[in-house]
């Protein structure tokens, strides 16, 4: 039956957790300056930290499950999802710098953290299922 330390199960947690914080502050900065001049690299990073850093996180732990057996597809849709998003940000970020924008690595961003999602959901399947196997087990 596959395993995950409980400290990696809660890092697992805590990069979703901070891609949407981060994505809730970076809806906040927007609402707060509503401009499309060009911002520079450095604002930028600013500005989207939390939304990298949480898909850095997704990225990372993904490779990390993709190590770990019978848990190789959540670690393969965590690590996919975690690159798109990653791949969607730098490009978004370059033609920001540009004072260009373009939906698509927009919408990248968000078709990656579902990627990534599934990939959690699978992960947190298979470990919610390993308790049940072993008290079956000890009632009979």
């Amino acid at each position: 039956m596959p395993t995950v330390p409980a400290l990696g199960r809660a890092a697992v947690f805590a990069g979703v957790v901070v891609f949407l914080f981060g994505q809730a502050f970076d809806t906040y900065w927007h609402a707060r300056n509503v401009s499309f001049v060009p911002e520079p690299p450095r604002e930028l990073w600013k500005i989207h930290l939390g939304i990298y850093l949480g898909a850095a996180m997704l990225t990372a732990l993904g490779a990390w499950l993709l190590t770990r057996p019978g848990l190789r597809i959540a670690g393969l849709l965590m690590l996919v999802g975690g690159g798109a998003q990653l791949l969607g940000f730098g490009w978004d970020m370059y033609l920001h710098g540009q004072g260009r924008s373009r939906e698509i690595w927009h919408d990248l961003l968000w078709y990656g953290f579902a990627v990534a999602v599934l990939g959690v959901v699978r992960l947190e399947a298979l470990m919610r299922r390993q308790p049940v196997v072993a008290n079956m087990q000890n009632a009979g």
